[in-house]
């Protein structure tokens, strides 16, 4: 496997600014320890009111947030801050010595971003204060760029296709590394995102011989758009996440809410767009949409057969054919003929029969694939 790439922002003119905030002032002390002489900015709290004025003043650009706190515990706090137009788009992360998952999938349904559990692990702390601010950093450009294309309609005509051409480009590469940076919390997945589109452009090239309504374009759009379909997995809990047992009744609910929670973030990004166009409509059917399944027994709406919108179909077959032949750290990689009659029993049930024939037409270039930008040796 691969190193992973280390994903970073612009250089900043100011540090980022972190927010501490716990009762206990020992806590303080070895979260201060822990992010010292790295760069940030910190700013600490000692209780809700106070944490409620420096987010005011000082705009952090992260917030690390007790929960059990008198007076007024993290869960207000975070209420607040996210009904405030002002304060809601700066990222909390929840550090607490809570563990049951009803409080943290609480934490989560309040717009947290993350949840670390305490005792923690400096490690675990910097990694996720690293990826959280990366994340911030990158909306903050996408919207940016927005804004920048936006404006250009008021220009000339041949001065707005230029500078748009460039900035639809810098937009498909800042929400590719949103969703790398999703997939960078498993070390595992290697170059999953990038076998995904491959695949894609397979099937949707292969359907296209005999489907006029498959156009150049719509392939081009909809293999870009395929790396976003686990992006909503940035809200799942890393202890469900990166479990290596089976999950329980209970996890597997939360897990199956990634597709729920990918949607909703780029139905809310296409509508400060105001549109977006056919990229992240695209994004919005694959990521809500791989999931579903032909017979309807999918999740999270059990949409069936046609309902289900074809490219979303298309990468449900694509993500279940890497899935089984990838190799990981709890399982062996399945052989390719394997995949091949697991998907092809699956055809009429979990998969679209027209996708899985076009899959089998072109079983040697999966598998070809499969091999060259394998992350451990295929069987």
């Amino acid at each position: 496997m691969e190193p992973k790439k280390t994903l970073s922002c612009q250089p900043k003119e100011e540090q980022d600014k972190v927010l501490m905030v716990d009762d206990n002032p020992t806590n303080l002390q070895v979260l201060q320890a822990t992010l010292e002489g790295r760069g940030y900015r910190l700013l600490a709290a000692r209780n809700g009111a106070g944490a409620l004025a420096v987010t005011v003043k000082a705009k952090p650009d992260l917030i690390l947030l007790d929960i059990m706190m008198p007076e007024m515990d993290g869960y207000e706090v975070c209420r607040r801050l996210k009904a405030d137009p002002v304060t809601f788009e700066i990222p909390i992360i929840f550090l607490s010595a809570l563990t049951q998952t009803e409080d943290k999938v609480k934490g989560l349904e309040l717009g947290a971003v993350d949840y670390i559990t305490k005792p923690f692990q400096p490690e675990e702390v910097i990694a996720r204060v690293n990826t959280h601010l990366t994340l911030r950093c990158l909306q903050q450009q996408l919207k940016i760029a927005n804004a920048e294309l936006m404006e250009l309609n008021e220009n000339l005509e041949k001065k707005v296709e230029e500078r748009s051409q460039e900035l639809l480009r810098s937009r498909d590469s800042i929400i590719f590394a949103m969703a790398k940076l999703t997939e960078a919390r498993d070390g595992d997945t290697g170059k999953h995102l990038e076998r995904i589109c491959k695949y894609t452009e397979i099937l949707a090239r292969e359907l296209s011989k005999t489907d006029p309504s498959i156009t150049e374009r719509w392939i081009k759009v909809v293999v870009k758009t395929a790396a976003l379909h686990d992006i909503g997995k940035v809200g799942i809990p890393d202890a469900i996440l990166l479990k290596k047992e089976q999950l329980t009744t209970q996890e597997r609910e939360i897990m199956e809410t990634h597709p729920a929670i990918g949607g909703d973030t780029l139905l809310e990004l296409r509508e400060e767009m105001g549109g977006g166009g056919p990229f992240l409509s695209r994004a919005i059917e694959i990521t809500l949409g791989h999931h579903e399944k032909w017979d309807g027994s999918g999740y999270p709406f059990g949409i069936k057969g046609e309902g289900i919108a074809l490219s979303a179909r298309l990468v449900a077959v694509a993500d279940v054919y890497d899935a089984l032949v990838s190799e990981r750290v709890y399982k062996p990689g399945m052989t390719h003929e394997e995949a091949c009659n697991i998907l092809q029993e699956g055809a009429g049930k979990h998969f679209d029969p027209r996708v899985v024939a076009a899959f089998l037409a072109q079983r040697d270039a999966f598998r070809q694939i499969a091999v060259s930008m394998r992350d451990t040796a295929l069987h």
